[in-house]
């Protein structure tokens, strides 16, 4: 081989090796780019966690300490039969109004509602909230200012005052207006069981909703 041969090689050979390095460099410079991006991501994610958390924590200062309630607490009501879910285009018949158990609806998103829906709910969603062993607050009443003071009590107690159940940390309850069957004002319903109330009491409500809470037939969130 000759002189001007082995320069050529040994010119190729420190071209491929430079080429290498610039590729290393190049990888390096990827690696960190990608750790960066990643390391960031996750900065982000643990901002939006912890801004996630207090405001859950915010949105939840002012609710009640959950108490267990021994005895019974309101007027115990017949089973409808085996919860089944039934068309939501369908108007079932019930044997107490406003009912306590029996067939429902089963609809994501709206039935069960979630909770601490306020809403006009018809018997098919709520009774799906009530097999999950939440309570429902339904109220009756005239048009005016009293009955906008009562609504107004009702849902700041549903949406910050109910207490977080112990088993899953939720406000198991929903509202929501109705006429049927109601005896007063306020009707709180739990599974097979139900309770009259003149007017907005925060004590027989939380009583109520701690005694019956958790106590459906499907233990869920």
């Amino acid at each position: 081989m000759s002189k001007t041969q082995r320069e050529l090689k040994a010119l190729r050979q420190q071209q491929r090796e430079e080429a290498a390095a610039r590729q290393r460099a190049r990888d390096r410079r990827n690696l960190f780019i990608i750790a960066g991006v990643i390391g960031a991501a996750a900065v982000a994610i643990l901002l939006v966690a912890l801004a996630l958390n207090q405001a859950s924590k915010q949105s939840n200062a002012s609710r009640l300490p959950f108490q267990t309630v021994s005895g019974t607490i309101g007027t115990q009501v017949a089973d409808e039969g085996t919860p089944s879910h039934i068309d939501p285009s369908t108007q079932w018949s019930y044997k107490f109004y406003p009912p306590t158990s029996g067939p429902h609806y089963s609809v994501a998103g709206s039935a069960p509602v979630p909770w601490g829906t306020v809403d006009n709910l018809v018997e098919g969603q709520f009774v799906h909230d009530l097999e999950h062993g939440g309570i429902v607050v339904l109220y009756n009443c005239p048009s005016g200012s009293d009955c906008t003071s009562l609504k107004n009590s009702l849902t700041n107690y549903v949406q910050k005052l109910a207490p977080l159940e112990p088993t899953y940390s939720e406000a198991k309850v929903v509202m929501t207006p109705y006429s049927r069957g109601m005896q007063k004002k306020i009707a709180l319903v739990a599974w097979h069981y139900i309770e009259f109330l003149d007017s907005y009491d925060q004590n027989a409500i939380t009583q109520f909703y701690e005694n019956h809470v958790d106590q459906g037939p499907e233990a869920v969130p």
